[in-house]
């Protein structure tokens, strides 16, 4: 069995050391820990021991709460050792590991392939089935695309970043940091990016939608894990996607939305895509048929079956199967 110590009291390494099949894992910030969970049975933590980095210590403690690992300060490990090793050891196996901490990046050239709504059921499905923090931020020219389709009067990036009492809105458990780019053009880039920066390190998952080329997506280029360029069946969506995937990088898949019938896939025969997304009635219902396999791609299949339902993973493993022709 594995124990995280995150505590500066010497006797809990002494106690532990005691005893037979345990090991211990040692961690000083915040992410250390949060990045531990994934192989611990057992947390003994004193939060002000830790440096805040990159997570508060008031999140911290959401996401230990959320994880059903137990997790006990030193002083009440020491009062009751033998309870805590035994808590530990009986809970051990039902423990759903939490999500790897991840920045994904919807983008494309062409407009109205879907982007946003993409972006949005993908950040409030993760939201509904982990309970963890979330963010939802967006690049775009013009009006925002995100506040539109919401629906909601929330402040947008200029005024977050510039105004130390501004909130963001958090929206069904989605953090939501739309653009107003007249205004954010007026801004450094260091500044947005120091903002948004800010706001990744305090989720678990940030969804990035971007309109490609962006003047300021350089402000948080480097923390996109994933790109994932978004086409329809049209022809030109086709052709710009495979040129924006080469122009990414290894980080880059294409994601085919709104497919249709035989029609399509003769059409897109011979192009190689990580996910082929169906056409969904009432997508802007926002029920998770789109976020559901874009997260199992994100995260793995294996990885991401843990938070659906088990009549959902047959369903969940077709989306995954055919989403690459191969020729």
């Amino acid at each position: 069995m594995n124990v995280l110590v995150a505590t500066k009291a010497l006797p809990v390494f002494d106690v532990l050391q005691g005893v037979e099949g345990i090991e211990c894992e040692e961690a000083l910030f915040t992410g250390q820990v949060y990045e531990s969970l994934a192989n611990v049975q057992l947390v003994v933590v004193d939060f002000e021991d830790l440096v805040p980095h990159p997570y508060t210590t008031e999140m911290l403690q959401d996401l230990l709460t959320e994880s059903g690992i137990p997790f006990v300060s030193s002083k009440e490990f020491l009062a009751q050792p033998e309870h805590w090793i035994t808590e530990a050891r009986r809970v051990k196996g039902e423990i759903t590991p939490l999500p790897t901490k991840k920045t994904i990046a919807f983008v494309s050239y062409s407009g109205g392939t879907g982007k946003t709504t993409l972006a949005l059921d993908t950040a409030l499905h993760f939201a509904r089935r982990t309970k963890l923090p979330v963010l939802l931020t967006e690049f775009t020219y013009g009006q925002s695309a995100l506040a539109a389709l919401v629906g909601v009067e929330m402040p947008h990036l200029f005024d977050l970043a510039t105004q130390p009492d501004a909130e963001a809105v958090t929206w069904h458990g989605v953090t939501l940091i739309p653009m107003d780019y007249e205004h954010c053009s007026d801004l450094s880039i260091h500044l947005i990016g120091r903002y948004l920066k800010e706001q990744i390190a305090e989720h678990v998952l940030t969804v990035v939608d971007s309109r490609w080329p962006h003047a300021l997506i350089g402000a948080i280029r480097d923390e996109i894990d994933h790109w994932f360029v978004v086409a329809t069946p049209r022809a030109d969506t086709i052709e710009n996607a495979t040129r924006l995937k080469e122009e990414l990088g290894p980080k880059a898949a294409i994601i085919l939305n709104q497919k249709g019938g035989p029609m399509d896939s003769l059409a897109l025969s011979g192009v190689e895509r990580a996910l082929d997304l169906p056409h969904i009635r009432q997508a802007d219902r926002f029920e998770g048929q789109l976020g559901r396999p874009i997260l199992a791609q994100a995260y793995g299949p294996q990885n991401w079956r843990r938070y659906e339902p088990k009549n959902l993973l047959a369903r969940l493993g077709h989306a995954l199967g055919f989403g690459r022709d191969r020729h």
